[in-house]
């Protein structure tokens, strides 16, 4: 590197036209034009090393294209989020007698779920017999019975309840919802922090131990079994009847400039080998998931037939809308940390070797060895074919 000494000696000797010239050359034309090229590539040589660089190394200019090229993506199919219905235990009690005893268990609506042993509903139960027996058609049985629906007691057991004139001990709970039982909303790898939480603090006497396991699943099917304590309004089960699934598409940082909603998507899963989907971007993730360096993506699949299964693997292609680019070879970027560059030609010496001078630019995506530049090049520039090869390892590029 040139010290600041240096660099302002030879610029002041630049300025004053020192030369190695005779007097005699300097009333020729052609050595006048020699002289001022001798001038710029000193000027170049007291320059820094960081700014500007001679080289004979090849150029190339932007080539403008047209690029409307499939986007390739990869993903898994996962739960439909907004057709899981909760299964919420309305009030606190023990569950005596268990009817759904594993994940993906098909239920119908109206189908026994659990036996539920509660003070309250034995509570309520008596209120009911009393006020039936003083009056069968005032209002304080019609109030009495309600309250039983709103815990979710048909009106055949409220009716079997006056025609009996007994309570029961223990209450079934029905479903009300046709789908497979789930112990979480999604299928994705972690439940959320937020329902992990909540099924811990509320597991009541006999609860699972408030340590996560690895395992989110094994931790949340430990808080529905039987001779649990549920507590009012702790979520039991998600029921999701699975006709429709979403598709989770992981692409690439680097080619999100090119995917919009609305994209054309045709998906291939391993479930359909050689049967394409077809389908629409629906959403696109606005940040990177937690430990993901892609951009991910969702599809809606239909799935009446139940063949697209729950974290089955998919391949994607994403017709892309067609945009007019500036492109140069990957091997002319210089990547610096957060910023690109490139080795743009400023002039030429007198021996025909090529002055470079850094010229940072914004890029976008990368598509078969040539990167998209957004800004910062213009279609007449030429830059060096082989950044690497300038840049001086104990040199700092800086913009100017």
């Amino acid at each position: 590197m040139i010290t600041k000494q240096q660099y302002a000696v030879a610029l002041f000797l630049t300025l004053l036209g020192c030369t190695k010239q005779s007097p005699e050359d300097h009333n020729q034309h052609g050595a006048h034009e020699a002289d001022q090229s001798e001038r710029d590539a000193l000027a170049v040589a007291v320059t820094p090393t960081n700014w500007k660089v001679f080289s004979n190394q090849a150029m190339v200019k932007p080539l403008l294209q047209t690029k409307s090229t499939a986007v390739k993506a990869y993903g898994f199919i996962t739960l439909d989020e907004r057709r899981s219905n909760q299964v919420a235990a309305r009030v606190g009690g023990r569950i005596e007698k268990l009817y759904v005893k594993y994940e993906n268990q098909y239920v119908r609506k109206g189908q026994k779920i659990m036996d539920l042993y509660s003070v309250d509903l034995n509570t309520f139960q008596e209120e009911l017999l009393y006020a039936y027996k003083a009056d069968p058609q005032s209002e304080i049985v019609e109030h009495a019975a309600h309250k039983l629906k709103l815990l979710g007691i048909a009106d055949e057991q409220i009716q079997q309840i006056k025609e009996t004139g007994k309570t029961f001990s223990a209450l079934t709970i029905y479903s009300l919802y046709d789908g497979y039982i789930f112990y979480k909303p999604s299928s994705a790898p972690m439940a959320s922090k937020a329902v992990m939480s909540s099924s811990s603090s509320a597991g009541g006497m006999g609860g699972a131990s408030s340590e996560r396991s690895s395992s989110s699943i094994a931790s949340l099917i430990g808080q529905v079994r039987e001779g649990v304590y549920v507590t009012a309004g702790q979520t039991l089960y998600w029921i999701n009847d699975l006709q429709q699934v979403w598709g989770i598409l992981s692409v690439d940082n680097q080619q999100s400039e090119e995917l919009a909603l609305g994209d054309s998507v045709e998906v291939m899963s391993e479930m359909y080998p050689g049967k394409p989907i077809p389908a629409v971007v629906r959403f696109i993730e606005p940040q990177y998931a937690t430990g993901q360096k892609f951009i991910q993506m969702r599809v809606y699949l239909p799935n009446q037939k139940n063949r697209l299964r729950i974290n089955s693997l998919l391949e994607a292609a994403i017709s892309s809308k067609a945009q007019s680019l500036l492109t140069l070879p990957a091997s002319s970027i210089l990547y610096l940390g957060g910023r690109q560059a490139v080795w743009r030609k400023v002039g030429e010496t007198a021996g025909k070797n090529h002055i470079l001078q850094i010229q940072f630019i914004q890029t976008g995506a990368v598509s078969k060895g040539r990167v998209s530049v957004l800004s910062g090049l213009a279609a007449q520039d030429e830059v060096a074919l082989d950044a690497g090869y300038l840049m001086d390892r104990e040199s700092l590029v800086k913009p100017e």
